[in-house]
């Protein structure tokens, strides 16, 4: 089944449909669109056809036209978006892209975030809305930038140890749940994070 898959993949969760230009224009360049179940509702509107679509199918129109690959999974013990990254798993993707994951239900945008933290040894996964790219680390990374760009960070543990480099508000050392660590700003083109426990670093569009 490998050979269904082009690059970039976009799995297309249910949630608000993207507006913004950075995750409209990697919807419409990606080289698989893999669909939660109502989420291919969306595509109907721009012409757009997904590759596959994966779910229980229950608020899935017109699926007898569909002519791609149909993955029924009727498992209620996880989200169609969980059933569609073990997809690509089980299909040895190494890394995807994921838009649609927020708005709507608020407590399904904060469970499809912190699905980063279920799968980032598995799977590279970068979650793009309207406002950030999201994804999930651990150890150290150096990431691009631009100055002014907002920065937030979610840590899985408190007294998570994290040291970061050219952020406005740089942090060095045990965080606890009393320190925010929203609203950060970077000072140029990179900037850096070490963390010891698993990271979910939110960076702004431009």
């Amino acid at each position: 089944m490998k050979n269904i898959f082009k690059h970039p993949v976009v799995i297309l969760a249910n949630g608000v449909f993207p507006q913004h230009e950075k995750p409209s224009s990697i919807l419409s360049s990606a080289g698989t669109v893999i669909c939660t179940d109502g989420s291919a509702n969306y595509l109907e509107a721009l012409s757009l056809k997904p590759h596959v679509i994966i779910g229980d199918l229950d608020s899935l129109k017109d699926k007898d036209s569909f002519e791609g690959l149909i993955v029924n999974d009727p498992n209620q013990n996880n989200t169609d978006l969980e059933k569609a990254i073990e997809f690509c798993i089980m299909n040895a993707q190494k890394e995807i892209v994921i838009l649609g994951a927020v708005g709507g239900r608020d407590d399904m945008s904060y469970a499809n975030i912190q699905l980063l933290f279920k799968y980032y040894e598995k799977i590279e996964i970068k979650i793009i809305t309207d406002y950030f790219l999201i994804e999930c680390i651990k150890g150290k990374k150096i990431f691009t930038s631009f100055n002014g760009q907002r920065i937030s960070l979610v840590a899985k543990k408190h007294n998570s140890v994290i040291s970061t480099s050219n952020l406005k508000y740089d942090i060095n050392g045990k965080i606890n749940s009393s320190v925010s660590l929203i609203s950060n700003e970077s000072l140029g083109n990179e900037f850096t994070i070490a963390c010891s426990y698993p990271l979910i670093v939110f960076r702004g569009h431009n």
